[in-house]
């Protein structure tokens, strides 16, 4: 639900200071509930995007892109949809990352690629370190797309990506199974196939799409 307040904030045009509609009407406007929306609001007070002034009305405090990106890991932790909603970004960014890192990843690039997977294959035991390494996977596969656009997306990417990397990868067999995925996307990159580099990067986020199914369950 704060997810939905902060698209409608944004869908305003609202900015820092301004005041959100009253209680009723934004209800109304969202066809939920009062108690419900005041829980949304209340998530948003402890993110500090907005001030709830008591007798007086709800402000916003800040919409710094920072901010709201760092502050949404409480929104993924506590809504299945925006998870949902990161893998289908994940996919779409992702799976053009590795189609175009075909065409132009360079010898060096793909020896850290491999550097990569060693090191990963080498702390499947450990949920922290695994993680860390894999999103230094998963950045340098865009960083051989060579695009800056797509690297500024993928740094927000990684921001949000925190809560569904610690849901899934406390699983050893996720763990084991990201790094058959990851071989196979080195292996279609090394053979500079757009069309198997793209294929495997979504056979990898189908892979996570199902770990985090199950995880929250």
């Amino acid at each position: 639900m704060a997810n939905r307040v902060l698209a409608l904030i944004q869908g305003q045009q609202l900015r820092p200071g301004d005041k959100l509609p009253a209680e009723r009407e934004l209800a109304h406007t969202m066809g939920v509930s009062r108690p419900v929306l005041r829980e949304a609001l209340r998530a948003l007070s402890l993110m500090r995007v907005v001030d709830i002034r008591h007798g007086d009305g709800t402000y916003i405090t800040s919409l710094e892109p920072q901010l709201l990106v760092s502050q949404l890991d409480f929104v993924f932790a506590t809504d299945a949809v925006a998870l949902n909603q990161l893998i289908e970004a994940r996919r779409l960014v992702e799976t053009g990352n590795a189609r175009l890192a075909a065409g132009r990843i360079t010898a060096e690039q793909l020896a850290r690629l491999d550097e990569l997977l060693a090191a990963l294959r080498s702390r499947v035991a450990d949920p922290a370190a695994f993680g860390d390494l894999d999103i230094e996977f998963h950045d340098a596969v865009c960083a051989a797309a060579s695009n800056i656009v797509l690297s500024q997306v993928m740094r927000i990417i990684d921001t949000m990506g925190r809560v569904s990397r610690q849901r899934t990868g406390a699983s050893r067999h996720v763990r084991e199974v990201a790094l058959r995925d990851h071989g196979a996307i080195i292996e279609a990159l090394r053979a500079r196939d757009p069309d198997a580099a793209e294929a495997a990067m979504h056979a990898h986020l189908d892979h996570i799409e199902t770990a985090l199914g199950a995880a929250t369950r």
